[in-house]
């Protein structure tokens, strides 16, 4: 009875004072205080979660963790310090699962709870953390190495003092009242717990980790307390706080605080893996790789012995990202007996050391020891209580590299073994969802995401705009030895964003030869991302097949240090070209597979291909009266530069949306995509057009239709690309034209402009293809014609009839290529389209498959019946273009002629005769000027041009000065080393 009243006084105590929590764990129950001998923090749920987690099935174990969060306790601060690790394995099952940004919330959360209770290192009886007089146990069932690990006592359960003594004070100050008592409280594990979280979140952050707000402040509220001076308890703060300094980039302090306190007396504690861990990386990161590699083996043997079993696999991943071809076989090894060992204890181990294990048998050349342990984790991963998408991307990289070391390569037909492997990484890397819900499952983009949103503002202490900087570039090297699958995903992930905004930021600046210079960037990078894992394998064919002029000193010294088997195919690729059609094919498919597995390994690849504007030496060689004009379409805006005579003017084009709609306008009123009534126009009204749309992209102030201009070079993008700029009069409707008083030529990027992408010619046979183009309603004249043009030429092969071979594969045998017949590209895969009509039935003959090896081709190729949209009712985004001169270029071609719009007939035959002669002679430049020149004086039959109509066959004096029949012609070729002679732009200036 007595106890009762007591009982009732204090809970109305209780209810009427005012919530005020009351010292560390205020109002966590416990009114009389005491001792709890019953209360497990964290709770019996936590640590069964655990076990389900090792397990391998995620999909349970995030439930358990759940559940076991509801059993945290909680106060008026919100949850107590056994919630720091439910949280930390939360974070774990998202980040397993592929949910980062909702690991990242886990973590952060874990972060405020250790933060919000401050101080609270000082409270456990530090004085019992060792069990006195007590041996450890050999586990068993282990490796010998980790068998023999020194593992001591500690003694998780400690007592931890909370509240605070109830005196006549303290009830007067009113509030929730916890009287003095003392939990016992697995203090090592909550520690532990911010070590794993610590470990993550520089993981998912990368370089945005650095001075994050919420983990300087975790390292502020978890310093070392002055009360706690036993050497044991410091040790396990210290490598608690070696995780905290790894997290927030202070590498130097944490090896520091690794060194003094991942051992003690000897022994390693439940802290040490963590603590190792973070050593690891740090050294994985550094210039000396394979120091990491001993003290990642330690971890996978420590962690083994203290059943966290959890972060063997990743240690083994660690040591296989770093090893080199004479360690490897040792990785292979210990990942093989560790899974093995651990296969009854943790199938999540053992799946990662299978994949570890399978990745270092690549590297040792032991592909059949590679197939048998990734076979042994796809039987794993196949398991229904098995869930592991992170560790099956991870093995699908590895499958990939097993697929191309065994001769596979990406495909350009029906998909081979590495495209499947490929597509089941991109599925995980860049198609996650959840419950239909897109969701970021790799931490560079992520981390891409985070600085997107931030653009004008500052994020870790740096500004956005550096940061962009930093990843629109490619993955650093230390990204593909910790993890190879968030570096290849990062490669492959549309970085536009990152591009753009970086110039637009430079728009917005003073320094103009910034919007040039990330106006090259962006058009460099749109060709790159439509190209198989981002690029990486035109890289390598470029570095391997093109002069050192080509891919510049840096990237040519790079490759005289390059690994043995990038100068295997250097030496490939500088042979003579196997004789005979199958030997050839045989050796492509060989440098192909090479290519591939140099493509997916370890390495950072110098960006050669497409070469970028070198703005200190480029444009100060831009000679004077030449002017390089640069158009650039983002975000419907349209920038506007122009690089002439030592200045550089940049400005923006207003209604953009307009632009399409006028050169529709224009060129139609010149006959092009006319289909009734007359096509060409009985006047020069089209003139008035011209001069409209000159004003609308060119300012008054612009400098060109200036008469010192003598050369000028366009990169024109989007609607642009279907405007001929050498219509454009150069003033009002009665002046010059562009094209009559200046030398006009067209690349895709700046840095085209400047530099060749493949070696002159060393054949002057010029090789013809001709289909129904000339004149396709009569068969007769349509094979006369191109024949007249053969008969013309000195060296000349009629393809197929001479040179039976696919178009990719005409190696040096042909130095000049004419596609004289009628190619529509592909639009919504650009690269299918096929360059010659005689193999266009053949994926040998697309231009994905002339990116590929051999690495001869024509240094030269005409298309004069390339079809785009401009012949449509409504015009496209020129890409068709763009991505037709990136390919050739990118595949060794030099100088590339094509089309806007289909002419074909008596026209198109004198001009490619005339050209076609010249060509192996002159240079395109040179030789197309003449050609046009000699068209435009033609008389012309209006029967033998088949793209007139009816109403037209009767026309009198046409002669080929119809802008129709020569203003559809696109020369895209890099200024020659003699045209490049003289003085121009200072580098250096900014206005």
């Amino acid at each position: 009875m007595r106890c009762t009243f007591f009982l009732l006084f204090f809970a109305v105590v209780h209810t009427v004072m005012p919530p005020v929590g009351i010292g560390q764990g205020g109002g966590l129950g416990g009114g009389l205080g005491g001792f709890e001998p019953s209360a497990s923090y964290p709770s019996a749920e936590y640590y069964g979660a655990m076990e389900i987690y090792r397990s391998g099935d995620l999909s349970n174990a995030n439930r358990a963790f759940e559940i076991a969060l509801g059993s945290t306790r909680r106060d008026i601060n919100g949850r107590w310090i056994d919630s720091i690790p439910v949280f930390a394995m939360l974070a774990e099952c998202q980040w397993h699962l592929g949910d980062v940004a909702a690991a990242h919330q886990h973590i952060d959360s874990a972060f405020q709870v250790a933060v919000r209770y401050r101080g609270w290192l000082a409270r456990p009886d530090w004085t019992s953390v060792i069990q006195a007089g007590a041996a450890t146990s050999r586990p068993a069932g282990l490796w010998p190495e980790a068998t023999a690990v020194n593992r001591l006592p500690i003694k998780n359960s400690l007592q931890f003092t909370s509240g605070e003594r109830v005196t006549e004070a303290t009830l007067q100050r009113g509030g929730v009242i916890e009287e003095r008592n003392i939990k016992v409280i697995d203090v090592v594990e909550v520690m532990r717990g911010l070590a794993i979280a610590s470990y993550r979140k520089r993981m998912i952050l990368g370089p945005l980790a650095q001075q994050d707000p919420l983990t300087s402040e975790l390292l502020d509220a978890t310093k070392y307390p002055r009360e706690v001076q036993l050497p044991i308890a410091r040790a396990l703060m210290g490598s608690m706080r070696s995780a905290e300094r790894f997290c927030n980039h202070d590498d130097k302090t944490s090896l520091a605080d690794t060194a003094k306190s991942s051992v003690f007396n000897n022994g390693v504690h439940p802290l040490t893996p963590l603590s190792l861990l973070c050593q690891a990386t740090i050294l994985a990161e550094s210039e000396k790789p394979l120091l990491a590699v001993p003290v990642a083996a330690r971890v996978a043997n420590v962690a083994a012995n203290l059943r966290q079993f959890e972060y063997v696999g990743e240690a083994l991943q660690l040591a296989a990202g770093c090893v080199d071809e004479s360690q490897a076989a040792t990785i292979r090894n210990a990942s093989f007996t560790a899974a093995k060992a651990l296969l009854l204890k943790s199938r999540l181990a053992a799946m990662h050391c299978m994949i570890a294990g399978a990745d270092a048998a690549v590297t040792a050349g032991d592909l059949n020891s590679a197939d048998k342990m990734l076979a042994e984790a796809q039987v794993m991963a196949g398991r229904r209580d098995v869930l592991q998408p992170r560790l099956n991307a991870y093995g699908a990289y590895v499958a990939a590299r097993v697929a191309a070391a065994r001769g596979g390569s990406i495909g350009i037909g029906q998909p081979t073994e590495v495209d499947k492997a490929i597509g089941l990484l991109k599925d995980f890397a860049l198609n996650r969802k959840n419950r239909n819900r897109p969701i970021t499952s790799m931490p560079r983009i992520y981390q891409m995401q985070l600085v997107g949103r931030s653009v004008g503002r500052q994020l870790g202490g740096q500004s956005s705009e550096r940061l962009l900087g930093v990843y629109s570039q490619e993955p650093p090297l230390s990204l593909w030895r910790l993890d190879p699958v968030d570096a290849l995903s990062s490669t492959m992930v549309d970085r536009t964003l990152a591009y753009t905004a970086r110039l637009e930021i430079a728009v917005g600046g003073t320094n103009r030869l910034d919007v040039l210079s990330r106006s090259d960037d962006l058009l460099n990078y749109r060709f790159k991302r439509r190209l198989a894992l981002g690029g990486r394998l035109t890289q390598v064919r470029s570095l391997v097949r093109s002069d050192d002029a080509v891919i510049g000193k840096a990237a040519a010294d790079f490759r005289n240090k390059a690994p043995a088997n990038v100068k295997k195919l250097r030496q490939a690729a500088l042979a003579p070209a196997a004789a005979g059609l199958d030997a050839t094919i045989t050796t492509a498919n060989q440098m192909e597979s090479q290519a591939t597995q140099i493509a997916l390994s370890r390495i950072a690849l110098p960006q050669t291909m497409l070469p970028s504007l070198q703005t200190k030496t480029a444009l100060a060689r831009l000679p004077k009266g030449s002017a390089l004009l640069c158009f650039v379409s983002v975000n419907n805006r349209l920038h506007g530069s122009l690089a002439l005579n030592g200045k550089i003017q940049t400005w923006t084009v207003g209604g953009t949306n307009r632009i399409p709609a006028e050169i529709g306008k224009l060129l139609r009123s010149i006959g092009v995509g006319k289909t009734r009534g007359q096509r060409l126009p009985d006047d020069n009204s089209w003139r008035k057009d011209a001069v409209t749309l000159r004003r609308h992209l060119l300012p008054d102030d612009t400098t060109v239709s200036d008469a010192d201009i003598k050369h000028l070079v366009i990169v024109p993008d989007d609607a642009l690309w279907y405007l001929p700029f050498e219509l454009l009069p150069m003033g009002d409707e009665s002046s010059d034209l562009i094209g009559d008083k200046i030398k006009v030529r067209y690349a895709a990027t700046p840095g085209l402009a400047f530099t060749p992408t493949g070696s002159p010619a060393t054949s002057r046979v010029v090789g013809v293809a001709a289909d129904k183009f000339f004149a396709p309603r009569d068969i007769e004249q349509n094979e006369a014609m191109p024949q007249n043009l053969i008969d013309t030429l000195a060296e000349v092969k009629r393809l197929p009839q001479e040179l039976s071979v696919p178009s990719n594969l005409l190696t040096n045998q042909v130095g000049h290529l004419l596609v004289a017949s009628p190619t529509t590209p592909d639009l919504e895969n650009p690269f299918a389209t096929a360059v010659a009509s005689y193999d266009r039935s053949l994926a040998e003959g697309t231009l994905a498959a002339w990116m590929r090896f051999p690495a001869k081709l024509p240094a030269s190729v005409v298309l004069p019946g390339f079809r785009t949209t401009a012949d449509a009712n409504k015009l496209a985004s020129g890409e068709e273009l763009f991505l037709t001169i990136c390919a050739l270029q990118s595949a060794g071609v030099q100088n590339v002629l094509v089309s806007r719009w289909i002419v074909g007939g008596e026209s198109t035959a004198i001009a490619l005769r005339e050209f076609m002669q010249e060509l192996p002679f002159s240079g395109m430049q040179a030789s197309w000027t003449r050609a046009r020149a000699m068209l435009r004086r033609s008389e012309l039959n209006p029967a033998a041009e088949p793209m007139l109509t009816k109403a037209e066959m009767d026309l009198s004096n046409l002669t080929g000065d119809q802008p129709f029949f020569w203003a559809g012609y696109l020369v895209a070729a890099p200024m020659s080393e003699s045209e490049l002679n003289a003085p121009g732009i200072d580098a250096t200036q900014k206005d």
